[in-house]
């Protein structure tokens, strides 16, 4: 396949990050790096195979049982666990897979429970209390009968972790707290029922950089880890560099005259005599055509203005007074000499956050993924 267009991920970045953030929290406190959605659309395999190499590394984050499946399979030795759509149907493959489950709710617990009775095992999981964020969790008035649970069959199962989940950690730090002391509760209520558990975690991206006390003895980082944060006012807490880029080519160069129309809906009409350059991506490559006319990309050091509607495999772009040739290199997200474009820039003009661009952007089996050290 000839490859126009490649996602080139930094994995010394990716160290950097990693490293940036066992510094700030602390070398005794326990990461497990949110891994979920093709790692951020970084390569989830590869990420997997990188942060592995870390002896403060608890566990790897997914969301489904299907991705530590596929972890597995590759060879990944790390702990894994699996965050959220865990039901009782997917214990046998679970347990195959040697997949730590985050139980979220008593119905859940007790099916669990049923099963390691019927087989005599004893299995592993980490409880989820919902705490604020209102999706998954074991609810407030739930609490206490999932303790006597615990309690009651020890033999059948280890809770190996206590955790929730903070629904605005980047911009509210008193709902935060409050959150925090909810979830400290509950860790309290546990340890006074003689329940020794190993890791006890809240603290995402935002809650790392804002409130220091919520890092107890195990973290959650996942936007930090590529680069970015949830919040820009909390960029400076500690240095971070971006790991994904995306570049692609330059298919074509023509003149648009004066009133003449570019793309779909002719959504840009040219005010004067123009060059256009043709770029070899589109929004099944995962950009958002919401950029249309809003977002620039960097050709041979010059930011440049993209025109027209963006359509399926390619959009457009304004080369007036751009020396560039076809097949000339164009950065969509990343760097050039002395020039950027970062997931905070493509999010602002498109009306969306960090996270949907990166993991929207390059997701084509037409983008060619690139690994740097």
């Amino acid at each position: 396949m000839n490859f126009h267009s490649r996602a080139i991920v930094h994995l010394s970045n990716l160290r950097h990050n990693f490293e940036a953030i066992s510094d700030f929290v602390g070398r005794s406190v326990f990461i497990i790096p949110v891994i979920k959605a093709d790692a951020y659309g970084h390569g989830i395999v590869r990420i997997a195979k990188e942060l592995s190499t870390y002896d403060n590394v608890a566990y790897l984050g997914v969301a489904h049982i299907k991705e530590g499946v596929m972890l597995k399979k590759k060879g990944i030795k790390k702990p894994v666990l699996a965050m959220s759509c865990v039901d009782s149907f997917d214990i046998d493959t679970m347990l195959k897979a040697r997949i730590t489950p985050v139980v979220h709710n008593v119905l859940l617990l007790e099916r669990i429970i049923e099963y390691a009775k019927s087989k005599a095992l004893n299995i592993k999981m980490h409880l989820k209390f919902d705490t604020g964020m209102a999706r998954l969790g074991i609810r407030e008035e739930e609490v206490e009968k999932a303790l006597e649970l615990c309690r009651e069959n020890s033999s059948y199962i280890t809770v190996e972790g206590l955790m929730s989940h903070f629904s605005d950690s980047e911009s509210d730090l008193n709902w935060t707290k409050l959150q925090f002391d909810r979830f400290k509760r509950i860790i309290e209520l546990f340890e006074s029922r003689n329940i020794d558990v190993k890791y006890k975690h809240i603290a995402n991206t935002g809650a790392i950089l804002s409130l220091k006390e919520s890092h107890l003895n195990c973290v959650r980082p996942g936007l930090a880890l590529y680069g970015y944060v949830p919040e820009k006012s909390l960029k400076n807490v500690f240095d971070l560099n971006p790991v994904l880029e995306i570049q692609s080519q330059l298919i074509n160069i023509h003149r648009l005259k004066k009133k003449e129309g570019i793309s779909y809906g002719r959504t840009f009409v040219a005010d004067k005599d123009m060059v256009v350059g043709v770029v070899a991506f589109g929004y099944a490559d995962g950009l958002l055509r919401s950029l249309s006319n809003k977002m620039e990309c960097i050709v041979n050091d010059k930011k440049v203005k993209s025109i027209g509607t963006i359509c399926m495999d390619m959009f457009m772009c304004n080369l007036t007074g751009v020396e560039a040739k076809v097949s000339d290199t164009v950065t969509i997200l990343g760097f050039g000499k002395s020039q950027s474009i970062t997931a905070y820039e493509l999010a602002e003009k498109s009306g969306t956050i960090p996270y949907e661009i990166l993991t929207n952007i390059g997701k084509s089996i037409r983008v060619k993924r690139v690994y740097r050290k």
